[in-house]
């Protein structure tokens, strides 16, 4: 089956991710995984994931210092993670879940990695919520991706009111909090107060950035 979707998952034990990828391959998933090595530090880590610019949902295993491998485990991980990028959807995927209840804030998340597998129906049911959490995580982009390019077009033939304006701003700086790592995002000064009357030069501007948000979901 061809794959809809990439998973990365973050586990110090490259079998683990072998295991997974055969399993969720025949679901439409592709997994990936990141590179380990001893006494690698967390920010080592995290600089692979938020690099990793082509998943659609991240897999973090609990138990990473088992191993000896690094000295720190996922619940740290999915605490940067959230802050960073709080909607994107991501999970904690574990065999020892009444472990990872005790330092994980949202238990919603965790997932029993054998529980999962148990039969097909379970397994089917992962698999929906995984293509749910995905789907409106890029539903979500799009709506505010809509929302503000019809308030730009409207800007530019026609202006704006105070209230659409104050609409226009905010939703840039909702979707620039998305992805607190990037660093090309729309500039607190590209729609400002000051630049609404510039509205032409503002849409072009603005639609690379937000184009560049959704761009994985129009190839789809």
């Amino acid at each position: 089956m061809e794959a809809k979707y990439t998973i990365g998952y973050i586990d110090e034990d490259p079998n683990e991710v072998s295991t997974y990828t055969r399993r969720l391959r025949n679901y439409g998933f592709n997994v990936i995984g990141f590179n380990f090595e001893k006494g690698m530090s967390f920010n080592q880590l995290m600089t692979q994931v938020y690099e990793a610019n082509d998943i659609d949902l991240l897999m973090i295993d609990f138990n990473l210092k088992g191993s000896n491998i690094v000295a720190f485990d996922g619940d740290a991980v999915e605490s940067d993670f959230y802050d960073k990028k709080p909607r994107f959807p991501h999970i904690i995927f574990t065999s020892d879940t009444e472990y990872a209840e005790e330092f994980v804030e949202d238990l919603k998340i965790i997932f029993d990695k054998e529980d999962v597998f148990e039969d097909e129906e379970t397994i089917q049911k992962f698999v929906r919520m995984l293509e749910k959490s995905i789907l409106q995580y890029r539903n979500h982009i799009e709506r505010k991706k809509t929302l503000i390019s019809e308030l730009l077009i409207k800007g530019e033939k026609e202006g704006l009111n105070s209230s659409e304006e104050n609409s226009l701003i905010s939703l840039q700086r909702e979707l620039s909090d998305l992805d607190k790592t990037k660093k090309q995002e729309i500039p607190e000064k590209l729609i400002s107060l000051e630049t609404l009357e510039n509205l032409s030069k503002t849409r072009k501007e603005a639609e690379v950035f937000l184009q560049s948000l959704i761009e994985k979901s129009k190839k789809k």
